[in-house]
């Protein structure tokens, strides 16, 4: 039977199995065909914990997009699971309708921000956020079960290995709201497709279809929407088979040049950041961005 693991109040705590999953301020639902997870109200972020396998499920509706909160909270549960020796591997989902993640929040965080600290502290905790994934020890996986965008895209590129769905999307698209990404950014896309095809995926500010992914090998696999945790969940289940320690020496030796980089050069990157946000051109990009998104809705 599975373990649950409750994430509450920025910590990550076992707190029983599925038998008393229906306790306490929670709802239930079946995963893949007898385990059992605890859905927190209070919480953006679910987590169950298969075996050796965690499954790390986004809930910031309507769109996953990322609030300084919601990256703190991502954080923490990662920072949780990488410190579980228990824990070989995690997979990262969506629980929000066709939408795995849009990337930054742009009203509540860059568009017209009036507290420069907290600015400082949301890129500072997308930092984390990226530095935890892809220098994790653990085998990371996405399973992409609905669209991926801007800083939705960095995020699956950000884990060893990417099952998406039919029918959706993925792309690079920070430009069109005159946001560019920065060299980690552009670096681990560039480690995933090659120069060209990250250069004209930035440039081009292309949405690709999951097959055109899949053809560029910005994803490893795409299969059916209700498909994609299962089969995520097999492939994670072959990579956890091998040494962990090799596994994590292995990562660090392959990453070590990009985690480094910004590891380094944290407070330059943030200030870069802040900066190019409060720049009048960019905050009139990111208006209209907001205006076409809101028109769409």
């Amino acid at each position: 039977m599975a373990t649950i693991l409750k994430f509450r109040q920025s910590s990550l705590r076992v707190v029983g199995t599925a038998k008393e999953a229906c306790q306490g301020n929670v709802v239930t639902k079946p995963f893949l065909g007898g385990g059992h997870y605890r859905r927190c109200l209070s919480s953006h972020v679910n987590v169950q914990k298969h075996g050796s396998i965690a499954i790390l499920e986004l809930n910031r509706g309507p769109v996953n997009s990322f609030s300084l909160e919601f990256l703190e909270e991502i954080n923490t549960t990662l920072g949780s699971l990488e410190n579980d020796q228990d824990c070989q591997g995690v997979i990262i989902t969506s629980g929000v309708p066709k939408v795995f993640s849009a990337g930054l929040d742009l009203v509540k965080e860059i568009y017209k921000p009036s507290d420069k600290k907290r600015l400082a502290s949301f890129w500072s905790n997308f930092q984390e956020m990226w530095l935890r994934l892809y220098g994790s020890r653990l085998a990371t996986m996405a399973a992409i079960n609905g669209h991926a965008m801007a800083g939705g895209c960095v995020l699956g590129l950000s884990c060893d290995y990417r099952v998406m769905a039919e029918g959706f999307r993925i792309g690079m698209v920070e430009i069109e709201a005159g946001v560019p990404p920065p060299t980690w950014v552009v670096g681990t896309m560039r480690n995933v497709v090659g120069q060209s095809c990250t250069e004209k995926a930035i440039l081009s500010n292309k949405r690709y279809t999951s097959e055109e992914a899949l053809a560029v090998g910005m994803v490893d696999k795409v299969v059916p929407k209700d498909k994609t945790m299962e089969e995520t969940m097999v492939e994670m289940e072959k990579w956890v088979a091998f040494s962990s320690k090799a596994r994590e020496l292995t990562k660090k030796t392959l990453r070590k040049e990009f985690v480094e980089a910004l590891e380094n050069n944290r407070a330059e990157d943030i200030k870069d950041f802040c900066d190019c946000i409060l720049d009048e051109n960019v905050q009139k990009a990111i208006g209209k961005q907001i205006e076409k998104i809101s028109k769409k809705n």
